[in-house]
């Protein structure tokens, strides 16, 4: 497609419901680490299904550069060492969000057909961050084929 059409999915925002489920999670999480141990079994379930909030990216970025915008605004400034798990399952899910607009990006570089509505949801999706499960990304992928 020579010229992305604006992206107007029909979304629902639920950023702020997210953010609250975060943060109950965060101290369910922090509950589990110190009654079993951040080695045991139960933390690691409990971090496996932790929902992590990505940041937005601005609505006047093409989705085209969404990889490369990704790539240069989302990244954690504490240095690694310091991370904590937390922070490792948000790293994790900014590459799995940015393999999923890699793809957008090489796939709506070459189409050539108006976005279908499923497709401007997901790219909706990964826009605002908030729906962005890790271990949907080859959900999203197959859905755009």
């Amino acid at each position: 497609m020579k010229e992305i059409e604006k992206v107007l999915a029909q979304v629902p925002d639920n950023r702020k419901e997210i953010t609250e489920l975060a943060e109950t999670e965060l101290k369910e999480l922090e509950k589990v680490a110190n009654q079993y141990g951040r080695d045991s079994f139960e933390y690691h379930k409990c971090l496996m299904h932790f929902k992590h909030v990505g940041e937005e990216i601005p609505e006047d970025v093409p989705v085209t550069e969404y990889y490369d915008y990704i790539l240069k605004n989302f990244r954690n400034p504490k240095p690694k060492e310091e991370w904590t798990d937390v922070d490792y399952k948000a790293d994790y899910s900014r590459w799995q969000r940015l393999h999923v607009a890699s793809v957008l990006g090489q796939q709506l570089s070459k189409q050539t057909i108006p976005l279908i509505d499923r497709q401007k949801r997901i790219i909706e999706r990964v826009r605002n961050g908030t729906d962005f499960d890790i271990f949907s990304s080859k959900k999203f992928l197959e859905m755009l084929s």
